[in-house]
């Protein structure tokens, strides 16, 4: 091999490594430096309490059809499915049939706990008559009169997380939701001061609403400034 072939080579292999080291650097900067700080037990004990609700509700048995965004600009709601899947995993009885992705386009209406439509919802529950339950980690839709009328019989149970505790009342009254995750806005809450685990999180954060134990529900009820200073904490 003559050197100019050599040099080439050697050229060639140290362009390579320069590469990968410069890719790994570009990694390690997405997922540690530059992606979002969130409270990562929070969140993970937001998917626990869902999975464990959804399972009470089924009598841990049946499949569920999953509401969500994609996570990827949503850290928060990435924690929330993990935790879930995994919850639901450890329960056996539960299968997720479907995740159903809403396509947002960018719209700020949707987010953690909000922007499900009562056209999106009666879609998707057209869509999988043979859902035991569904869960939606994009909030409750405004639901009207002629909306309950137009629900596909039986109707899957619901539970869902959201920021309206106001569109929660009628699904409620009408039996169509089960269960609700909202803003905590009874106190004190119970646990410790400094909470640690993923549910001493939720505890401290949210709360859970059934039909069975309905309270005063209205827009005042949710306190989403306590939950954006719980992930900067």
């Amino acid at each position: 091999m003559t050197p100019t072939g050599a040099n080439s080579k050697q050229a060639l292999a140290i362009a390579g490594l320069i590469l990968v080291i410069l890719a790994s650097l570009t990694w390690i900067y997405v997922t540690e430096v530059a992606a979002p700080k969130i409270n990562l037990p929070l969140h993970q004990g937001v998917g626990l309490v869902l999975a464990e609700e959804t399972s009470k509700v089924l009598g841990n048995k049946g499949q569920v059809v999953v509401i969500a965004i994609n996570p990827r600009k949503f850290p928060e709601l990435k924690a929330q499915l993990g935790a879930f899947e995994k919850a639901l995993k450890g329960l056996r009885g539960i299968k997720v049939k479907e995740t159903y992705m809403v396509e947002t386009n960018d719209d700020p209406k949707y987010g953690v706990g909000t922007g499900l439509s009562a056209k999106r919802f009666l879609k998707i529950q057209k869509k999988y008559p043979d859902a035991d339950a569904i869960v939606s980690f994009v909030g409750v839709p405004n639901l009207t009169d002629g909306d309950f009328t137009e629900l596909k019989k039986p109707i899957p149970k619901f539970i869902a997380e959201t920021r309206s505790p106001e569109k929660c009342i009628k699904p409620f009254q009408k039996g169509v939701l089960q269960v609700a995750i909202i803003s905590r806005f009874v106190f004190p809450a119970p646990g410790p001061k400094n909470p640690h685990t993923p549910r001493e999180w939720f505890d401290q954060y949210f709360q859970i609403v059934t039909a069975a134990a309905l309270p005063p529900l209205d827009a005042s009820s949710t306190d989403a400034t306590s939950e954006r200073s719980a992930d900067r904490e």
